[in-house]
């Protein structure tokens, strides 16, 4: 049975610092903040696995950027790996951006005191500070450093480590940090190494204009703690292809390695779509025929068949179905025609209609729908790696790596080996979908016949 952990408070990330804060020091409830609830994961156990034997790896060398497509089970795999390391009484703190508002450096800067008290509520960890923590001469010359919210008194210096870490005085995110640093150097002997996880990380790059020196405080701290001091790991998960760049950009491309969850293979996707999704649709039968065109629709991403499942569901018709699909996946297509229409982002569109066209052509034209990153920016001209980037940012084309080992089959299970990749990062530029490399095919089958 595969478990997670979860938040049973719907409350603010700065209500439970308060209600935490309002805690006699030392006396925090042991197992209360998360509950066991079980978790759907579907032929993940490989990059499960994978991502646990890095976490236990005693030398973080790296920020792990932990990418795929939407709903691959990426969250699954990180609560899993929660799961187990609550388990095994490791220190883990689990940041969801999607649960809550944590698009400001204080709201953030709240939940991660919240986890950090959270992790010794556990009985393991709490008789490790009150017992090993005290214990060490390192960690006792911390606690005396830390300040006025220090009370000079006798006793537990992780129970002033606590009174120090929960005032109301220290709000600001570098200030977090700061402490949060001194606490993971001063007990390093010990088995505390913990490790970090923000899942759906690319919310970091809304953060308003105005708190750019924190965001440069938490980034500089992921490398401090990762690649430079090796004092935790940090895993950053994302379904935005541009949150590479925008990273890449932030610490630089040496700092941060990509691992991937993908999508699956046709035989997984058949296995995934028959045993557990139309079990669930028992007035609807799938015919041979049927499945080959919610193959090519849907390809290998879990998100597009349980969608193909619940439309069936609505209209007791494979063919309607599908059919949604591709007016969906038009839809969404045929916006990128008018770049000046496109909001979602504060950056503008950089490409023009003429360059999207010529885009869904050399995808459409490409063997397996894919072109190496370098050769789509030669394609485009002189400004391709601007057009390029902002074709990214605006979520119309998707960045895939070649090497990793779910991403040597395209999303319909054809080899990719056969494309030439960018040596250093490995990069392909796809369709952000199945769905939508249909929808750009016929677009372009459109245009020509028009």
């Amino acid at each position: 049975m595969s478990v997670a952990l979860q938040e049973p408070s719907e409350i603010s990330a700065v209500q439970q610092e308060v209600q935490l804060a309002s805690l006699p020091l030392g006396e925090l409830p042991e197992d209360e903040g998360y509950e066991i609830v079980n978790t759907e994961l579907f032929d993940r156990k490989m990059e499960l696995e994978r991502l646990a034997r890095l976490l236990k790896y005693p030398a973080p060398s790296d920020i792990i950027v932990l990418t795929g497509p939407p709903d691959a089970g990426k969250t699954a795999v990180l609560q899993q790996a929660v799961g187990r390391r609550k388990s095994e009484a490791r220190a883990t703190l689990y940041i969801n951006c999607r649960e809550k508002d944590y698009m400001s450096s204080q709201a953030f800067a709240a939940q991660f005191k919240f986890q950090l008290i959270e992790q010794f509520r556990s009985k393991a960890l709490k008789d490790f500070a009150f017992t090993t923590l005290d214990s060490l001469s390192e960690f006792r010359s911390f606690v005396m450093r830390l300040g006025p919210t220090v009370s000079p008194i006798r006793g537990s210096a992780f129970k002033q480590f606590l009174q120090h870490f929960q005032s109301p005085s220290i709000t600001a995110l570098d200030d977090v940090l700061k402490d949060f640093v001194g606490f993971l150097r001063a007990c390093k002997k010990g088995p505390v190494l913990p490790t970090i996880i923000i899942d759906e990380a690319s919310q970091l790059q809304q953060w308003k204009e105005s708190e750019n020196n924190q965001l440069d405080a938490l980034l500089r701290f992921f490398v401090l703690v990762t690649k430079e001091a090796k004092l935790a790991h940090v895993v950053l998960a994302t379904s935005e292809s541009f949150f590479e760049y925008w990273l890449s950009e932030r610490v630089g491309h040496h700092r941060f390695t990509v691992r991937v969850i993908g999508d699956f293979t046709e035989k997984l996707a058949k296995e995934f779509f028959s045993k557990h999704c139309v079990p669930n649709l028992s007035e609807v039968l799938v015919p041979s025929y049927e499945w080959q065109k919610i193959w090519e629709v849907c390809g290998g991403r879990p998100k597009l068949l349980l969608a193909c499942v619940e439309r069936a569901a609505e209209t007791l018709n494979w063919t309607d179905a599908v059919q949604s699909l591709i007016d969906d996946a038009m839809r969404a297509t045929t916006q990128p025609l008018h770049p000046a229409c496109l909001t979602t982002r504060t950056e503008k569109p950089l490409w023009t209609t003429a360059e999207f066209k010529k885009v869904m052509k050399i995808l459409t034209d490409a063997p397996h729908n894919a072109v190496a990153e370098p050769d789509m920016q030669a394609m485009l001209g002189g400004r391709g790696d601007e057009i390029l980037r902002s074709f990214i940012l605006h979520n119309v084309l998707h960045v895939r790596h070649a090497a990793d080992l779910r991403n040597k089959v395209d999303a319909h299970g054809n080899s990719l080996l056969d494309i030439p990749a960018d040596p250093q990062g490995r990069k392909i530029i796809t369709a952000v979908s199945p769905a939508q490399q249909f929808a750009m095919k016929r677009l372009v089958d459109q245009l020509l016949t028009s």
